[in-house]
């Protein structure tokens, strides 16, 4: 059975490997390509000014990337690091470091649970995010008492072959399995059939990361969506084998 892999191509080895462990054919149609910021001056600033944080909090492998590079490879000795889960963790123990807090549940609101209670009014929380990061975490945190600043790591666009590899993909065969491991992701996907997405959405079988991008593809009218019970490759292969149908 055919899975179609939408994550960027830097980030799909190991999920490709996973699902060919599970006996699939893997095919690649990358949806979501890093870019820098528009304006890169308050990332830099930040990553100046790190000595005046109490934690610094990354939701995404790609903002570990994005950030730690503008540090110099070292991070104040006080300075505590959080992360939402363990593509982070992974990204963070590649530059030496180890989290001080990786989140009990994989997203935004599983990180402010755990986090929230360590924060208070005299601590400064720092979160370089992607552009279009939901406010949730953010937000959360200042109503906890913590100063919260969201700086802007990165954006995210869609590569520019990434029409030409849809159109040789689903062209003579039905859409079939595809995963999604964002809403970003979800949108380029629509965005890749146009006026035919109507006609071409029942085909689609999503395999979905966790509740956040399971929402982006029902707004996008998506039926048959399997969601992973756990954030992470084997979730996703799991999901997809049959451990959660739709």
């Amino acid at each position: 059975m055919r899975v179609v892999i939408t994550r960027a191509a830097h980030q799909a080895e190991g999920l490709t490997a996973a699902f060919r462990a599970a006996g699939f054919s893997v095919e690649h149609l990358p949806l979501l390509e890093v870019i820098p910021p528009a304006d890169p001056r308050s990332l830099e600033r930040a990553a100046s000014e790190l000595a005046l944080y109490d934690w610094l909090v990354f939701t995404s492998a790609n903002a570990v990337d994005a950030f730690l590079p503008l540090t110099g490879g070292a991070l104040p000795p006080r300075l505590r690091v959080a992360v939402v889960g363990p593509a982070s963790a992974a990204s963070l123990r590649a530059y030496g470091l180890e989290p001080h807090l990786t989140a009990t549940r994989a997203d935004a609101e599983g990180l402010l649970a755990d986090l929230a209670p360590l924060v208070d009014r005299s601590r400064r929380v720092l979160l370089p995010q992607a552009a279009d990061a939901r406010p949730a975490l953010t937000e959360g945190l200042q109503r906890a008492g913590a100063e919260a600043v969201a700086v802007i790591a990165y954006d995210k666009g869609m590569p520019p072959d990434a029409r030409e590899r849809a159109a040789r993909l689903f062209a003579e065969t039905p859409v079939g399995w595809v995963t999604f491991t964002s809403p970003r992701i979800v949108r380029h996907f629509v965005e890749l059939f146009g006026e035919d997405w109507p006609r071409r959405r029942p085909e689609l079988e999503a395999a979905s990361i966790g509740p956040v991008t399971t929402a982006e593809l029902r707004r996008q009218g998506v039926e048959r969506i399997a969601e992973a019970a756990t954030p992470g490759e084997e979730g996703l292969v799991a999901a997809v084998a049959g451990g959660e149908r739709f």
